[in-house]
């Protein structure tokens, strides 16, 4: 399965960056985010927070996790991005769509060299769900999750503990009307329903590219 390559690959990578002996547990926590695809699909916006968190010498600053999660509905997936606070350039990727369909577990991999890493909270992900409407469930799997925090001053390597979290709720709010091929055959033309990334006007690459974020085709 790609998740289990993923966490693979988080294992050979974690003894580069990190701190020793980081004392306490992360929290990990799941919101409802603000819509997406023109208000056509729900978002989840995935937290990790080391705030208080410390290493052998230094405040511990997140630098990787792998976070999996199993999936009530999988075919409502559409896509994963990383993060945006705080700003860091991270290297991310997640299970493909396919894979989520036939494996219902959805998992996402970050990493990042940033000795300035901060001692606080990290909106680490965002996930796209589209589809038909109802309620969805994600829940942690703790056993395939890890994190990594920074490397700094000499100080690391080592996994930062966590605490696993309940099981969240949502609801896909409305039956995805959106398709690919009707995007392509509007290509070029004015669509509102399909103008998904700004500026405004007739359809381009950029609308078809943010579509297959949308979950098509």
């Amino acid at each position: 399965m790609k998740h289990g390559i993923l966490c693979c690959l988080f294992l050979v990578w974690m003894p580069l960056f990190g701190q020793a002996d980081v004392a306490g547990e992360a929290s990990i926590r799941l919101q409802n985010d603000a819509a997406d695809c023109n208000d056509q699909c729900i978002t989840v916006a995935v937290f990790v927070d080391v705030t208080g968190l410390s290493g052998t010498v230094n405040a511990a600053g997140l630098n990787a996790f792998v976070l999996a999660f199993d999936l009530s509905r999988a075919d409502v997936f559409a896509s994963a991005r990383a993060g945006t606070t705080p700003v860091l350039d991270w290297a991310f990727t997640h299970t493909a769509r396919a894979t989520v369909d036939q494996s219902n577990r959805l998992v996402v991999v970050g990493s990042v060299a940033a000795s300035d890493a901060p001692n606080g909270e990290y909106q680490v992900a965002t996930l796209v769900f589209c589809g038909s409407a109802g309620e969805l469930t994600l829940s942690l799997v703790a056993s395939a999750s890890s994190l990594g925090s920074r490397y700094i001053d000499g100080d690391g390597p080592g996994p930062i503990a966590f605490v696993p979290t309940d099981p969240f709720q949502t609801t896909v709010t409305l039956d995805f009307p959106l398709t690919f091929f009707a995007g392509v055959a509007a290509w070029r033309q004015t669509a509102s329903d399909y103008d998904l990334v700004l500026p405004e006007g007739a359809l381009d690459v950029l609308d078809l590219v943010k579509l297959t974020a949308c979950g098509q085709p």
